[in-house]
């Protein structure tokens, strides 16, 4: 019985050990990838779930954090890029549903997000309408941002369809993104509109000035972004 129990430890703790030495080579590969070449991600829904997951993100978080959110959510990974030491990951969102200030309820789906990094912290997140989902609209999008960030004011910029009384939402951006990735923004003909979304502790409705954004190197520097960001 001894030598039964001895033998199944060793099992196990084989199999423990391969796994760290697996984790870490992976690690180790995706420092070595050429910068500013595509590489792949590893399905987030695979992964264990992290004991203290955050319910929240914000701006600054590290890349390891807030993969800890994404995995205990069940975002799946579709692709990563980096160039220097910018980051995107795109990501298809597990459509958890999440309470505003307010206590409505709101849920993460609709759209592909484009998460930015820059030095392994998160700056901002890129929102692109999904067809095969029912769109965001814009109520939606304001009460997503206070969720998501419920101790930051923010800047959000948005397209919407003209006329559209749902008002769906075509594309926003929460935060700002790094210069290496802007020439993937504005890809509909639509002009931006932008709101500032407040924290909690303020708890005011969104300020929008809409439409009179143009992509320029002036419109991200007054997001935050200048043009070395």
């Amino acid at each position: 019985m001894n030598r039964t129990k001895l033998l199944t430890q060793g099992i196990a703790g084989i199999g423990i050990l391969g796994c760290a030495m697996a984790w870490a080579g992976g690690l180790g590969a995706q420092e070595q990838s050429k910068v500013g070449t595509p590489r792949s991600l590893p399905l987030l829904q695979t992964r264990a779930r992290p004991p203290l997951a955050s319910e929240t993100l914000y701006l600054g978080m590290t890349e390891t954090d807030f993969f800890a959110y994404a995995r205990n959510h069940n975002w799946a990974a579709v692709t990563s890029r980096f160039v220097a030491e910018h980051g995107l990951h795109r990501l298809q969102p597990g459509g958890e549903g999440l309470y505003t200030l307010d206590a409505q309820l709101v849920y993460a789906k609709g759209f592909v997000a484009d998460v930015y990094f820059s030095d392994r912290r998160l700056v901002g997140m890129r929102l692109v309408a999904d067809t095969r989902d029912r769109p965001l609209t814009l109520p939606d999008l304001f009460r997503l941002t206070q969720a998501w960030f419920p101790d930051q004011m923010l800047s959000v910029i948005y397209q919407v369809l003209p006329q559209d009384r749902q008002q769906t939402v075509v594309e926003s951006l929460i935060g700002t993104i790094p210069h290496v990735f802007r020439q993937e923004m504005g890809r509909a003909a639509l002009p931006y509109c932008r709101a500032v979304v407040f924290s909690r502790a303020i708890a005011a409705t969104p300020l929008t000035t809409c439409p009179q954004h143009r992509l320029s190197a002036m419109f991200f520097a007054n997001l935050g972004a200048d043009a070395h960001s």
